[in-house]
């Protein structure tokens, strides 16, 4: 083995995690302003607002697929 193969990442301190499931924050809806618990950093909105952001992707992720169909569609073939 060469010497630049090895590497001595096992000497490094090791990290910590970044959060702690047991951890419980506070934060505020990004969307309409309500103050919820979430054990999640990621996590910016409420529930219901989380369930109506899914539901206005959606919409839009079908418009596009409709569109791109519309398009191949209408592509003349030749």
């Amino acid at each position: 083995m060469r010497p630049c193969d090895f590497t001595y990442s096992y000497l490094l301190p090791k990290k910590q995690p970044i959060f702690l499931c047991e951890e419980t924050l506070t934060r505020s809806c990004r969307r309409c302003g309500a103050i919820y618990t979430s054990k999640s950093r990621a996590r910016k909105r409420c529930d219901a607002c989380r369930v109506i952001a899914a539901c206005e992707q959606q919409q839009k992720a079908n418009a596009r697929l409709k569109a791109r169909r519309a398009a191949k569609q209408a592509w003349p073939r030749g």
